[in-house]
């Protein structure tokens, strides 16, 4: 008789067992624009605005300043902070002409760099560190908060995301904060040289300038502008309709200022280059005005958001 109890008790067991396990059914996996989206949700306004804070309380970030090293050094350590050990500074030596005095010094390119699964070909996310006013000294104030610490805080934040979420990226996923845009566009002329020199394949180069500004943020929808190249507009069609599923802004192409800024120096090289840009010029341009309060980074997210989906699409 016990024997039996033991049997029936036992198979009860079993029995519960399946009907709990048949009531825990696995999530089914998300799709690929579902992962995207769900990556792209960790982008911070506030993270964002810290960053350009951070970056306009060092006073001035001009090339020629005598703090230039320092700051591609803080630059290079925040990159570590986040888990980019092997981050580092990339020198090249720059003699320039400027207020008729001719100055020469090393400039520092940032890199950090996350090793895809496949060793074939380079993603470059990247927008340029120093910055300038047309009127007063450089040398000791030069906030540059939308121009272009916004476009470095675009760089910050993927590059914090895509570690903290642990993401495994098909291509290698370069970040590069680049030196001496506004005396020419030395950093990255000399970074895509070195690359077209090497042989490297990159695959795409996305660069961030002024991303940060609206004249009007009450008036909506939000546009921003995807500049794009000869040999780039396929790359634009996809990041527009990315841009459209992961952001609230509808975009353009006005590539009036297609030279202006660093992905000019990878089309230059050959290489395929998205130059992302706000829809408006602030008053503050290249002037000691341009400081925090005059971004939007309510903006600024979704313009991170747009792009950041692109990166993301192309490493999945």
């Amino acid at each position: 008789m016990k024997i039996r109890r033991k049997k029936y008790h036992i198979l009860f067991l079993a029995l519960s067992m399946l009907v709990a396990l048949s009531g825990c059914q696995k999530e089914p996996p998300m799709t690929k624009a579902e992962y995207i989206q769900h990556i792209v949700d960790h982008v911070s306004s506030d993270s964002l605005e810290s960053y350009v804070r951070w970056m306009e309380e060092m006073d001035t970030r001009f090339a020629l300043a005598d703090n230039h090293r320092e700051v591609a050094e803080q630059i290079r350590n925040r990159f570590i902070a986040f888990g980019y050990l092997s981050a580092s500074l990339d020198s090249f030596y720059l003699t320039r002409t400027y207020r008729e005095i001719e100055y020469s010094s090393w400039q520092y390119n940032i890199i950090a760099s996350l090793p895809g699964r496949e060793d074939d070909s380079i993603c470059i996310v990247g927008a340029h560190y120093d910055n300038i006013v047309s009127e007063g000294d450089p040398f000791t104030l030069s906030p540059g908060a939308n121009d272009n610490a916004s476009g470095v805080a675009a760089v910050l934040e993927i590059a914090r995301i895509i570690k903290e979420r642990r993401f495994r990226p098909k291509h290698t996923v370069s970040f590069i904060a680049f030196a001496a845009e506004e005396l020419g566009l030395h950093g990255s002329l000399y970074q895509a040289g070195q690359d077209a020199s090497a042989g490297n394949r990159i695959k795409m180069m996305i660069n961030y300038d002024m991303i940060a500004y609206l004249e009007e943020p009450s008036t909506t929808p939000w546009l921003v502008n995807i500049i794009h190249y000869d040999n780039s507009e396929g790359l634009k069609n996809e990041a527009a309709a990315l841009c459209a599923v992961n952001s609230t802004l509808v975009s353009y192409s006005d590539n009036t200022n297609y030279n202006r800024s660093d992905s000019y120096a990878y089309y230059m090289n050959g290489f395929r280059a998205l130059f992302f840009h706000q829809s408006d010029i602030e008053s503050t341009y290249h002037s000691v005005g341009d400081v925090t309060s005059v971004c939007n980074f309510q903006y600024c997210r979704e313009i991170v958001r747009a792009s950041f989906a692109l990166v993301l699409d192309k490493n999945y």
